[in-house]
């Protein structure tokens, strides 16, 4: 199972604390960072079979993992930067709602840090017009909601190509392109920070913003 268990494995009376309107502090729980080893991840749902090409995945080395949450199968590796969002949600069935915000505010942190416009895209896609730049998943435990991102800042693109099948389903926006037709990556927009340096960046944006920003969503955990 591919989690990012940092999240799952910390009580949350040990999780940061950031304040609105410097009295109101709530408790969220993030990170960005760089995948080093080149890994697939399939969702909770997907078949290895059918999503990844097996044989080119066991030729080099590749492992094929399974994560919580939904999503379609994506690769991992150098030139990735994940993020990976907690926070414990008001709303227990408002998914599409915190797939809009947690992508929006994503999408500031990376327009701030000097990168082309993005939009949403899709169930929860983050693309650049019509080529997707990032996918996302969420898992939820009741009010717990642990979001994850993967945006591809400047991968082996053929080897994306290489390790996975066409999915099995795909966004109406994709319209059967391959792979190499429907991605793209920030450093192909024009985007000049590396994976690492728009992890520090991202990093402190949501720092500095992330409690004003979903004010009216978070609630506090029963410790």
């Amino acid at each position: 199972m591919w989690m990012d268990n940092w999240v799952l494995n910390l009580p949350a009376k040990l999780w940061p604390q950031y304040t609105y309107q410097n009295e109101i502090k709530h408790p969220f729980l993030f990170r960005f960072f760089e995948t080093k080893r080149d890994i697939v991840v399939l969702s909770s749902s997907n078949k290895p079979e059918v999503e990844a090409n097996i044989f080119e995945c066991e030729k080099n080395k590749v492992p094929i993992l399974r994560r919580k949450g939904g999503g379609g199968t994506v690769v991992l590796g150098e030139g990735c930067l994940i993020l990976t969002f907690a926070f414990y949600a008001k709303d227990v069935f408002g998914n599409s709602k915190y797939f809009q915000m947690i992508n929006q505010l994503w999408i500031n942190a990376l327009q701030d840090a000097g990168c082309p416009k993005l939009n949403q895209n899709g169930i929860s896609d983050i693309s650049y017009g019509d080529k997707k730049i990032a996918g996302t998943s969420i898992f939820r435990k009741k009010h717990l909601l642990v979001y994850q991102g993967s945006l591809l800042v400047n991968p082996d693109m053929n080897f994306i190509s290489q390790l996975l099948a066409h999915p099995s389903r795909e966004p109406d926006y994709r319209n059967g392109r391959s792979h190499d037709d429907f991605l793209t990556s920030a450093k192909n927009i024009g985007c000049k920070l590396n994976a690492n340096e728009l992890a520090i960046h991202c990093q402190k944006y949501f720092e500095k913003n992330v409690a004003d920003f979903f004010k009216d969503e978070v609630i506090k955990p029963l410790l």
